[in-house]
């Protein structure tokens, strides 16, 4: 289908932004925070740390697989009944905490139950059906809101999932985010109530073949293969935080609310850290941004890593450098692909790029739990995510500077 061209306004425009920011916030808050759940779940399980950090993995993928899948059903049946079975899978996932005890059980409650559901509550996915209701010149305001709602959600919830596992343990956990999930429907509904409008055309799908043509269009272009790659190693960096800082700091000797007070301030900078990068991308080269940003992470984990005592006051300093950086790749990133690519291509070339990012992502998750549970040392993986940081640093320098009308 095409965009409205005569999108609705006032109120409508308002209450369609809450309601995305808030799915989005949760969702993403939830998924981003989950590693606060690897200590609680180890003690109530009796499961390795290795063994978790799987499951973890898991989730990482499946939301990144699924989302391909998420957008083709969308297209065929409907943007409410895809995010209606999302929230129904984040629910199975979240019940499936405190049901299960072995490693499969978890694997497919959190993992794939969680992990698909969250894929289904997908930045994309919300940003299309904003589209769809209010227009895209509005769709676009909003989408710097959607995209900073995932950091807000993730300074919100990791001090209540630090607090709940506390007070009542993993099935408080479970029966609260449950709750706070099935809050969201009335949001849902009213984000995907059926458009009053006739001048919407169904546009057929894309062949098959012409999808594969663009892709190897685009794997042709040097700067997709460079951006890819440094994408993917974006998605290794993030899940290592996601899945494995919060258990880090614990270990450094950091009380449980302490860390998550550190952990909060990641969540909040990321949103900062956003903010400024989507204002930066239309006045600084975007593949600049992305080497600086690259190589921030690079720096600021090797001085955190080796160099700095391990306090609450250096662990606030690097979670706050992680966040200001954390988010701040996606929209030069993007921005890259709209300017060199036609904007009919870009939303599955972004959409491939993102796999790349969770196949990344999957394979921090799980080497970083083997690495820990071998060595019982942090300094490994973070070691191998410096030589990451700095590769995709110089794979971003190696992308040639946009020039207009080409």
């Amino acid at each position: 289908m095409q965009a409205p061209s005569h999108p609705a306004s006032g109120p409508s425009l308002f209450f369609c932004g809450l309601s995305a920011v808030l799915l989005y916030g949760i969702s993403g808050g939830i998924r981003s925070d989950i590693g606060i759940l690897l200590e609680p779940l180890r003690e109530a399980t009796g499961l390795s740390y290795g063994g978790l950090s799987f499951a973890i993995a898991v989730l990482q993928l499946s939301f990144g697989l699924s989302q391909p899948f998420w957008g083709l059903l969308a297209a065929r049946r409907s943007h409410r009944f895809v995010l209606l079975s999302g929230v129904g899978l984040f629910l199975l996932g979240l019940l499936g905490l405190s049901l299960f005890r072995s490693l499969w059980g978890l694997v497919l409650t959190l993992g794939l139950c969680l992990g698909c559901g969250a894929g289904a509550i997908s930045f994309g996915l919300l940003l299309e059906t904003v589209i769809f209701a209010v227009g895209p010149q509005k769709g676009a305001l909003i989408s710097g809101f959607i995209n900073a709602a995932a950091g807000l959600g993730s300074t919100f919830f990791s001090p209540l999932l630090s607090r709940l596992s506390l007070v009542g343990g993993i099935p408080t956990v479970s029966v609260v985010l449950s709750l706070i999930m099935i809050g969201t429907l009335p949001f849902l509904f009213y984000l995907t109530q059926p458009l009053k409008r006739t001048d919407l055309q169904e546009k057929g799908p894309v062949p098959e073949a012409s999808f594969s043509l663009l892709l190897q269009g685009a794997l042709k272009r040097p700067e997709f293969r460079y951006l890819l790659g440094a994408f993917t190693t974006c998605g290794f960096h993030m899940a290592l935080i996601e899945a494995h800082l919060f258990s880090q700091l614990l270990s450094y000797g950091l009380q449980r609310p302490r860390a998550a007070h550190a952990f909060a301030a990641y969540g909040l900078s990321t949103v900062i850290g956003a903010l400024i990068s989507g204002y930066l991308s239309g006045h600084v080269s975007k593949n600049r941004l992305l080497t600086i940003y690259y190589g921030f992470r690079a720096g600021l984990t090797a001085i955190y890593l080796f160099f700095l005592p391990k306090t609450f006051l250096s662990a606030l300093f690097f979670c706050i450098g992680l966040g200001m950086s954390g988010g701040a790749t996606v929209t030069p990133t993007s921005g890259i692909v709209t300017e060199r690519f036609p904007l009919a291509q870009s939303a599955a070339l972004v959409g491939l790029l993102f796999l790349g990012h969770q196949l990344g992502a999957f394979l921090s998750a799980f080497l970083g739990g083997m690495t820990v549970a071998a060595t019982g040392s942090y300094q490994g993986i973070w070691g191998i995510d410096i030589v990451f940081c700095l590769l995709a640093s110089y794979l971003s320098a190696k992308i040639l500077p946009h020039q207009q009308g080409k």
